[in-house]
């Protein structure tokens, strides 16, 4: 079915999706008179949007990074290690924003960060074969 998604294409957009969440953390979008609005004023189940957005944005970059840059044969020290290094990128990333005068730094944000790389490494850790499974 997606017989494309071969490790060297799945690395590939790792890389860019990686790109574009550091464009969505760096660049002004929130905010009254910027581009998607005041995303903090919406709620989905009782869920900020902006949260929800920040823990649904890492589930696919922990997917694309872990099967794009694994080796053919993982172990689970390998997983835990990709885990932290996932944590770590999702801290730089709302860190990141303490040095930008037009965003904000928000522990919610950091939170749903982590809570995102957490629920893409369970997915890896769930289903370690997904990309040939689909293809």
């Amino acid at each position: 079915m997606f017989t494309f998604l071969t490790k060297p294409v799945l690395k590939k957009l790792a890389w860019i999706y990686t790109i574009v969440i550091l464009l969505l953390v760096t660049l002004p979008l929130n905010g009254e008179k910027q581009v998607l609005g005041k995303l903090n004023a919406n709620y989905v189940l009782h869920i900020r949007l902006d949260y929800l957005s920040h823990g649904l944005l890492f589930i696919p970059w922990v997917l694309l990074c872990w099967h794009g840059g694994k080796p053919d044969n993982p172990r689970k020290k390998l997983l835990i290690l990709w885990w932290i290094a996932g944590l770590a990128f999702a801290a730089f990333c709302e860190y990141l924003q303490l040095l930008l005068p037009y965003r904000t730094f928000n522990i919610n944000d950091l939170l749903a960060n982590m809570l995102g790389v957490l629920l893409g490494t369970l997915l890896v850790y769930g289903y370690p074969n997904l990309p040939d499974k689909i293809a």
